[in-house]
């Protein structure tokens, strides 16, 4: 068997094109409408704004979301929206996508309001328990 047609296992490592990570969608999903390397957050909004005056890019699927701290993902992200981040820690926030902040500065905000971040997430879960019990009557 020639070297390019070998048998590849779900497990084998695989090699992906730096270009398909970089890829902004459309919101549809159906065209790519731009691309970013994830190295500087005014890249990205000066191609998001580039878009956005022909069509909607798909700010949930934009690309290199592995930048986001894990710390900042999940409910953080429900209370904060966190769009997109730099290598540097700059991030795309707000409902809107509209605000560049730091990752020190997100975890700042949740410092000063909860006592910090994992007092945020524990803050949840117990509302999430006292939710369970009040809808089973206890």
């Amino acid at each position: 068997m020639a070297p390019e047609q070998l048998r590849r296992f779900s497990l084998d490592k695989v090699q992906i094109d730096p270009r398909l990570k970089n890829r902004i969608m459309s919101a549809d999903g159906d065209d790519e409408l731009g691309s970013w390397d994830g190295e500087n957050i005014e890249d990205l909004v000066k191609e998001l704004e580039r878009i956005e005056e022909r069509t909607d890019p798909n700010y949930a699927g934009l690309p290199h979301g592995n930048n986001i701290p894990e710390d900042l993902r999940s409910q953080v992200e429900k209370d904060l929206p966190i769009w997109a981040c730099d290598v540097s820690g700059n991030c795309i926030v707000g409902e809107q996508a509209d605000k560049v902040r730091t990752v020190d500065q997100i975890r700042k905000r949740y410092e000063k309001k909860y006592g910090g971040v994992e007092k945020f997430k524990e803050k949840l879960r117990l509302e999430r328990e006292e939710f369970v019990r009040k809808l089973q009557g206890k």
